[in-house]
């Protein structure tokens, strides 16, 4: 089994003209621009195709992006994360809740109220 090499590219924003320079690693005459990340992204797969005389969609590239951008994209997965297990964690507390609910004697309407849900997803957490 053939082990595939891993080429970062190294992504810079020129101010100037606020386009996107990269290059590769190790290989500084290997470079482009791209007004986006994505156009970037392409434009140095298909340099550095050119440069190796390989299939660019078959190279194996690594993007390494200004530490400013990797802060945001970072807070905002940490956000996504923390919201996702909010959402879950409430999902969880209204099933119990509907049962307990349910329990206590409280018809499907008046817990959807309590709840402020509809009936028909209280129907749906005591289902499950």
């Amino acid at each position: 089994m053939s082990r595939t090499r891993a080429h970062v590219a190294v992504f810079e924003r020129d101010r100037k003209s606020a386009a996107w320079l990269v290059h590769i690693q190790g290989m500084e005459a290997c470079h482009t621009y791209g007004r986006t990340l994505r156009q970037a992204e392409t434009r140095i797969r298909e340099a550095l195709g050119a440069w190796l005389d390989r299939d660019p969609e078959e190279l194996v590239i690594r993007p390494v992006w200004p530490a400013e951008l990797v802060e945001v994209a970072t807070g905002v997965a940490g956000a996504r994360t923390t919201a996702a297990k909010a959402s879950h964690d409430a999902s969880v507390a209204t099933a119990r809740a509907a049962k307990r609910l349910e329990r206590m004697g409280l018809s499907r309407r008046d817990a959807a109220a309590v709840l402020g849900i509809s009936h028909q997803r209280v129907q749906q957490l005591l289902a499950s």
